[in-house]
């Protein structure tokens, strides 16, 4: 019956720093990998993508920028589906540049929502928890 205490009490706190741990590292991995800079799009790079036996267009703009002295036009790596993405011709936009590979890079997304979310619940599940210690600690004695 201890054990089983034990665990209750545990693993809603384990959870929690997994949530939190997870927030934070989507958050790390949005704003502080690779080179942050702006580039113009030039256009649109179209292919027909096979998905679970539907033929659909997908797209990806292709932009110009510069990293460390370096003018490069790519693609970014990562095709969305049509009409999904308003990328217009000329407009200039924020991007994260791969460092290993500066051919490499995706258009800045916000990208913050689900991060507050992991972060909120997992801060929620503790502070519940700490609730629920408060008015029954007896029992966890």
């Amino acid at each position: 019956m201890k054990l089983l205490a034990v665990l209750a009490v545990i693993y809603p706190l384990i959870i929690a720093f997994i949530l939190i741990l997870i927030g934070v590292l989507l958050h790390l991995r949005r704003t502080k990998m690779g080179i942050n800079t702006t580039g113009v799009v030039v256009g649109t790079a179209k292919i027909a993508k096979k998905m679970t036996k539907l033929k659909m267009s997908v797209e990806a703009p292709v932009v110009r920028y510069t990293v460390k002295g370096r003018e490069y036009t790519c693609t970014a790596s990562k095709f969305r589906m049509d009409s999904t993405q308003t990328y217009y011709k000329g407009e200039v936009i924020d991007i994260r540049v791969n460092k290993k590979d500066p051919h490499k890079f995706e258009p800045l997304e916000s990208g913050s929502t689900a991060e507050k979310l992991l972060i909120t619940g997992g801060v929620f599940i503790i502070i519940a928890f700490g609730a629920v210690y408060i008015k029954y600690r007896n029992i966890f004695s």
